[in-house]
């Protein structure tokens, strides 16, 4: 005796086999054409789309191939230029009920918000499958367990930026012929800076920095700086379960407090290294970036838009007849290190910044919502994507090409130990860690701080604690 299934759950477990078909192909990175009985009218389906800071026409393209494929699937496309705006609306409008169905977010937010996603389908897509495709930091980041202790996939990454090294080349030719680059070690850095840096002892300014580093809100990337540094030293922010902050807990010799120490050193003109203060920065609406393409400082950190950032500098500079470097002086370099990545043995940390797709657990259509995601994160459209941004790539099978490129490849070769951790509250994290590095260079060095620091950050961390990150290496369950 046949079971009959009725025509609705039919088109149900049809649509979610094709779906699972499709994410498959493209975790290999080899999708095909649509198969045929996905080339239906999608007429009435609507989705729409919030991204921060990514232009129209990056997107449109990909929005469009889609479309063509999905015949009266309508797709609305929305870009935010201001942070605290799209974060307020996309928060709100979720809260509602309502929102977009499909949007970017902060790496870091998902291990407290993804309740407020709609996971990947089970019958589509594995994190086994998710981890041999994507870097490793994406698959900490975006696979975790849902409610019921099940892994599940919860966004889909486009690229995996990183902190990195920018250098002027001239002051280094000039000062350092014997290298002509940085140091790979935060040591080695100490040593460039004392050649690099030049102070007026009759002002109390620098003539030139050595590298922007060591203050708190006068330097824009300072707070990654710090957790790139911590992340270097071994710091383990929270406990396993997520239950608690514990990078002021003692371990050897506190790594977290070493780490607020060589920052902080950079800005302590009662060190050798001393190499920067506020004065550089004082009266550029640019910080660091601004100065390093004045040729007022010879390094700092930032990640693979910050190109774009200095190259806008100094076409303004210029405009302005105001003296600027040359633009083949830009180069940059891997991150710094504690050890020296070719005779030790310790792992290279970098620190991962990076925003990645997902869908809301608002949206009527997550399953076309999800295809569509599946497809723009294929390595077909990443490398257009990348050919158009230059952001680094998120898939594995993309990295050996990008690490050829003369001006980006340095992001892509790092991309493989880009590390994360949650934050639970971005802006009080912010003050909290920008408060301590300046006391710290102003005050010397108090453990006490970083101690009431993980106190405030303790009390953000819900008392249920967060179900603890599982991943291949931990947790072989599919």
């Amino acid at each position: 005796m046949s079971l009959k299934i009725p025509m609705k759950l039919k088109k149900k477990i049809s649509f979610l086999l094709l779906l699972a078909l499709v994410f498959t192909i493209a975790l290999t990175g080899c999708r095909r054409k649509t198969p045929p009985e996905a080339q239906k009218n999608y007429a009435g389906i609507e989705l729409t789309y919030y991204k921060f800071l990514e232009d129209t026409d990056v997107m449109q393209p990909f929005i469009n191939d889609y479309i063509a494929k999905h015949p009266g699937l309508k797709i609305n496309y929305r870009k935010f230029s201001d942070f605290d705006e799209y974060q307020r609306v996309l928060l709100n409008e979720m809260a509602e009920g309502e929102g977009p169905d499909l949007f970017s977010v902060p790496n870091t937010w998902f291990a407290s918000n993804y309740k407020k996603i709609s996971p990947l389908p089970l019958e589509v897509g594995n994190p086994e499958a998710f981890s041999a495709t994507f870097v490793d930091v994406a698959a900490k980041d975006l696979v975790r367990p849902d409610g019921e202790g099940v892994k599940r996939i919860y966004g889909l990454p486009m690229t995996v930026d990183n902190l990195a090294l920018y250098y002027n080349k001239s002051h280094f030719e000039d000062s350092l012929p014997q290298t002509g680059k940085p140091s790979n070690t935060w040591e080695g850095i100490k040593e460039d800076v004392k050649e690099l840096s030049k102070f007026n002892d009759e002002y109390g300014v620098f003539e030139r920095s050595g590298i922007a580093l060591g203050r708190g809100d006068s330097i824009s990337r300072s707070l990654d700086a710090i957790f790139a540094m911590m992340l270097q030293s071994g710091t383990q922010f929270y406990d396993s379960q997520l239950k608690m902050a514990t990078f002021a807990n003692r371990k050897a010799d506190f790594p977290a407090f070493e780490a607020l120490k060589l920052y902080t050193s950079f800005s302590d003109e009662r060190v050798d290294n001393f190499s920067f203060n506020d004065e550089v920065v004082e009266g550029i609406d640019g910080k660091e970036v601004e100065a390093f393409a004045r040729g007022d400082v010879s390094m700092i950190l930032g990640y693979s838009y910050t190109n774009d950032q200095i190259l806008n500098y100094i076409n303004l500079l210029n405009s302005r007849g105001v003296a600027a470097i040359k633009k083949s002086d830009m180069k940059v370099a891997l991150l710094p290190q504690l050890y020296d990545p070719q005779i030790s043995s310790n792992k290279r940390v970098t620190y991962a910044n990076y925003f990645a797709e997902t869908v809301s657990r608002n949206s009527d259509n997550p399953d076309i919502a999800w295809d569509f995601l599946l497809e723009l994160t294929s390595k077909e459209n990443l490398t257009k994507y990348f050919n158009k941004t230059h952001k680094p790539t998120s898939r594995r099978d993309m990295i050996n090409d990008q690490v050829l490129d003369p001006e980006f490849g340095v992001f892509a070769a790092q991309v493989g130990f880009a590390e994360s951790f949650p934050v639970f509250d971005y802006d009080l994290y912010k003050k909290l860690f920008l408060r301590l590095a300046d006391n710290f260079s102003e005050n010397g060095s108090t453990l006490n701080e970083l101690v009431k620091a993980q106190e405030e950050v303790n009390k953000l961390i819900p008392k249920g604690g967060f179900i603890p990150f599982l991943t291949p290496k931990n947790d072989q369950a599919g």
